[in-house]
């Protein structure tokens, strides 16, 4: 294994600082996830607060009706600090509310930075990059898989709806009023970094916010007793019985909308124009009603818009799943899945075939094992690793990798590879090539491949993938996605 410094690079902290504001477990409590659940803990004290501050004005509005000449002030002075205190409760959940939306769109501005560029070419890059770290940064084996992939599913699953609206806009396939419109004004008028532009701020934003709230309702009460049981025991990653997960699935959806009328609304205008503020309050019940029209849509999407947030839901289930069951070999299934649901009638069978030409069959970040041929382009005697790292395969069984290693060797060269079906040991008739090889030459291989050896040569000696994250681990290691010179497998 490559030797260096153990830790993280910039960017990868970068990515790593997006998943904890939108998912973590903190002393401040300030990552998305955790507002949602302090204002789920608070409704109810606050909403009896409210209705008994409510009270307290009507009792002094019918006092101040009946009251004599002499209790009149003593009344008034009464009404008008009741009045005060029903003020000041609400202006002060409406800043929380305020600050809320206010932190979220901060945050899928900042997404949105990491995973856009100048040109279509630059986004599919910058979007790999993201998504590959994700991946890489995930543990594959061990306790943390569930928690760390559980956390890490908001950001992937927002960043590939994305790009799977770019997919079905460019093939003609999203026929949504309300994004063709917006797409046409920004088209209109090309809008700096700092003016409203709005495909960005009216359809890409709200789509990020979309996707990072579609789980938002698991946060309250009544769908943590489901997961985690009356003494908060429970395995919350359990398979959970049918009946549970209607039910889940019905307080989550319902709790979520409500969560994001009430604990987020819109965002407060700022400044002293009266027909700036008009447009900002209409353009925000807009994107409101859009992020809830995705919302309501994803639950039954057939051939709409709610597959924006659908399919990549379902993928990102498999490829950062918290089952018990989850096995990092098994991740290339994802595309069985989708496919499967696709044959049963259950997916847009447009979206997946959109999804699947982004992403291949196999995950970004996911480790090959595959035979590389010689100068003759024969195939060599061994197996070699690289890891996945671009988008839109032109076969979406051929990953675009970057080469780790050469001549069993780690390597840090400016080497990718295409890597074909024949050649990739996760298909059987790649490791039927290989079978011819003695046991000897296998752990050989294998002993000049792995970190402890000793451990891991009970490892299968023709292995369908490698787990890549301790090579990661290394900072040296992890810019992937610099410019590479690209051979065929």
């Amino acid at each position: 294994m490559t030797l260096g410094s153990i830790g993280k690079s910039t960017y990868s902290k970068a990515v790593s600082s997006l998943i904890n504001r939108i998912c973590d477990t903190t002393v401040v409590a300030d990552s998305v996830y955790e507002q949602a659940v302090l204002y789920f803990q608070q409704t109810e004290a606050q909403q009896e607060l409210k209705t008994e501050l409510a009270q307290q004005v009507v009792l002094f509005e019918n006092r101040q009706q009946q009251a004599s000449q002499r209790d009149m002030a003593l009344v008034e002075r009464s009404l008008k600090q009741a009045q005060t205190e029903q003020q000041s409760f609400m202006q002060a959940r409406d800043e929380e509310a305020n600050a809320r939306i206010t932190s979220l769109k901060r945050l899928c501005q900042d997404i949105l930075q990491l995973c856009q560029g100048e040109s279509v070419e630059e986004t599919n890059l910058l979007s790999a990059k993201l998504l590959g770290t994700i991946q890489l940064l995930s543990p594959t084996e061990g306790k943390n898989v569930a928690p760390s992939n559980q956390k890490s599913k908001h950001l992937y699953k927002a960043v590939l709806s994305l790009r799977l609206l770019d997919k079905l806009l460019s093939e003609g396939e999203l026929h949504n009023a309300y994004v063709q419109q917006k797409m046409s004004v920004a088209k209109a008028k090309k809008a700096d970094a700092e003016e409203y532009d709005a495909f960005r701020d009216d359809v890409q934003i709200p789509l990020l916010m979309a996707a990072l709230l579609q789980d938002i309702g698991s946060c309250h009460p009544e769908a943590q007793l489901i997961l985690k049981g009356a003494d908060g025991k429970a395995d919350e990653f359990r398979v959970l019985e049918n009946d549970e997960r209607i039910q889940l699935l019905q307080v989550s959806f319902r709790e979520g909308l409500k969560y994001i009328t009430q604990g987020l609304g819109v965002e407060k205008y700022t400044g002293n124009s009266r027909e700036e503020r008009d447009l900002h309050i209409k353009r925000e019940a807009e994107r409101l009603n859009f992020v809830q029209f995705l919302l309501k849509n994803a639950v039954k999407p057939e051939h709409g818009i709610g597959n924006l947030l659908k399919i990549p839901q379902i993928y990102t289930s498999v490829v950062l799943s918290t089952k018990s069951n989850y096995s990092y070999e098994a991740l290339p299934k994802v595309a069985l899945v989708l496919e499967k649901g696709v044959e049963k009638g259950v997916y847009s069978e447009v979206a997946v075939k959109a999804l699947l030409s982004i992403t291949g069959v196999f995950p970004q970040g996911y480790g090959v094992t595959y035979i590389p041929k010689d100068s003759d382009r024969q195939d060599l005697d061994r197996y070699e690793y690289a890891i996945v790292t671009g988008l839109y395969p032109a076969d979406i069984r051929q990953p675009v990798c970057r080469m780790v290693t050469r001549n069993l060797t780690y390597n840090v060269s400016a080497q990718g590879c295409v890597v074909s079906v024949a050649n990739n040991l996760y298909y059987p008739p790649a490791r039927k090539k290989l079978e011819r090889i003695s046991e000897e030459r296998l752990l050989e291989i294998l002993s000049k491949l792995v970190s402890n050896f000793e451990e891991r040569k009970n490892m299968s000696l023709l292995p369908k993938c490698w787990h890549p994250d301790e090579y990661f681990s290394f900072i040296k290691n992890q810019n992937l996605w610099n410019k590479v010179v690209m051979h065929n497998n």
